[in-house]
């Protein structure tokens, strides 16, 4: 019985598979990273839905180790200086306040911060030696540590508790989001932004980096308000973002080839080597260079990222708590 990775739920429903040789051959290809060796011998991958909270993830659940990282973080387009998940996080935040981000890569929301005229106390986690020295090149000080050790002697330390484009990429799904509640205050604020799977990107094709070991795990509106509901937060707000500019032609490209696809009844695999793929890539390249034009805000779809607030209760009062601030006046709660 294949268990869900949040809510523990079992029966799993089996969506599609994906061979493993297939993948390595993939990112070879893209980014000379094979990543075979991180499946430890699955021959296939299976993406898996949760019938209970609608998790989407890959069995065997298995992420990317450093080497993995390495090879991607050190290509300009990785680390994208500005997301627009900044400024939806921009609202939430207040003078004062202390707050953590979880998978900070380099920095760049630090660095946002620091130009938003804010004043906070900011800090960071991140696995990655690498990410830390590119941080420092910034002056921004990132402890690589895990979320889970942070909060264990952090409890309820933070205001704001954020983490953009960093839950897809984490094996112990539960635990990672069970240890950002516990280092956030009553009252406090959960922003977290992730890939949506209820975009286009969803149904793309060839797309490696929403696919194991980059992204193990996917994420659905619906999804959201049961995450609110096991950990024990109010789901204040779902925003997706608007189909960037530079995602336009690919939006078309993908579109067409999906199309393509159905007009000839061709199964599309998450990842197809096959000459059908190969042929239907030309007109979808030439259709995506004259179309992509056309797009703007108006007549776009969703884009890549789904943003999410959720915010934590406050504590209530048991009645000896109660009955001490009755009888102080001068307490304020």
């Amino acid at each position: 019985m294949v268990v869900c990775p949040f809510c523990s739920a079992g029966n799993g429903e089996v969506l599609e598979s994906l061979p493993v040789a297939d993948l390595d051959a993939l990112y070879r290809r893209l980014y000379k990273a094979p990543v075979a060796r991180l499946f430890g011998g699955s021959a296939v991958l299976s993406i898996v839905r949760c019938p209970a909270c609608d998790l989407r993830w890959y069995e065997p659940l298995a992420g990317g180790d450093e080497a993995f990282y390495n090879t991607l973080q050190h290509k300009p387009w990785y680390y994208v200086d500005h997301k627009h998940e900044f400024d939806l996080a921009l609202p939430y935040l207040s003078n004062g306040q202390q707050v953590l981000e979880v998978g900070s890569g380099k920095g760049n929301f630090a660095r946002f911060l620091n130009k938003s005229g804010l004043n906070l106390r900011y800090t960071g986690l991140d696995f990655s030696q690498e990410a830390r020295r590119m941080a420092a090149s910034y002056g921004i000080d990132i402890r690589v540590q895990s979320v889970q050790e942070y909060a264990e002697t952090h409890p309820e330390s933070h205001e704001v508790v954020c983490a953009f484009q960093v839950l897809e990429h984490v094996v112990e799904i539960r635990s990672f989001l069970d240890a950002m509640v516990k280092a956030l205050r009553p009252g406090g604020t959960l922003l977290i932004a992730v890939p949506s799977e209820d975009s286009y990107i969803s149904q793309s094709n060839n797309l490696a980096l929403n696919l194991p070991p980059h992204h193990i795990s996917r994420y659905t509106d619906r999804w959201f308000e049961h995450a609110a509901q096991h950990l024990n937060l109010e789901l204040v707000t779902v925003q997706h973002d608007p189909l960037q500019a530079h995602h336009r032609f690919d939006y078309i490209y993908q579109l067409t080839i999906a199309s393509i696809y159905r007009m000839f009844g061709w199964k599309r695999p998450m990842v197809d080597h096959r000459l059908v793929n190969w042929m239907a890539r030309i007109p979808a390249f030439v259709l995506g260079k004259l179309l992509a034009k056309g797009l703007g805000p108006h007549n776009s779809p969703h884009g890549h990222t789904v943003f999410a607030v959720f915010r934590k209760p406050l504590r209530a009062l048991d009645p000896m708590e109660f009955q001490q601030v009755g009888e102080n006046d001068d307490r304020t709660l």
